[in-house]
């Protein structure tokens, strides 16, 4: 029983790690987009996903200090 609970905690932390990681490429592809395609909406999508990251490093270190 207490196998299977710290094998959960580490696996939702890894989950959430990986997804912190996607969010971090999804920064890097919308620089690299906007770069290439220069809009008006550029500046919008660019802060979206600086938030969206922000927002995934922080909840993996708020599951860190949880678990």
């Amino acid at each position: 029983s207490d196998a299977a609970v710290i094998v959960s905690k580490a696996v939702v932390l890894l989950i959430l790690i990986f997804y912190a990681i996607f969010a971090l490429i999804v920064v890097r592809q919308v620089d690299l987009m906007s770069k290439t395609l220069i809009t008006k909406v550029s500046p919008i999508v660019k802060a979206a996903s600086i938030l969206h990251a922000g927002f995934a490093i922080g909840l993996v270190i708020l599951t860190w200090g949880i678990l």
